[in-house]
């Protein structure tokens, strides 16, 4: 079972059990993760659903593929699930982060 089961919102378990299986068919189909990222903003711009959204950037970010959770995130926001202060924090953080 994934380990943020109980932070589901907005979904079905079918439904959210799916984002697993979308993320690891992106990751399947590339290993470039420029053309990982263009899979998931393909997919990303057919969600209408917030909470699909930031399921799908939560299921990514756990599997490790922050790549593919930014495609996701930045979506969730334009869409109203992640709050305009979230996202600057998040996106502030990707710039000072020098690892």
């Amino acid at each position: 079972m994934p380990k943020n089961y109980l932070n589901i919102k907005g979904q079905s378990r079918s439904e959210y059990l799916k984002n697993f299986k979308r993320v690891d068919d992106i990751v399947a189909k590339t290993k470039v993760e420029d053309e990982q990222n263009k899979l998931a903003s393909k997919q990303a711009k057919l969600i209408k659903d917030e909470y699909k959204a930031i399921n799908r950037a939560m299921v990514a970010k756990e599997k490790g593929h922050m790549n593919i959770f930014d495609v996701f995130f930045k979506r969730a926001y334009e869409l109203g699930s992640v709050k305009k202060q979230e996202y600057r924090a998040y996106q502030l953080s990707k710039l000072l982060d020098f690892e």
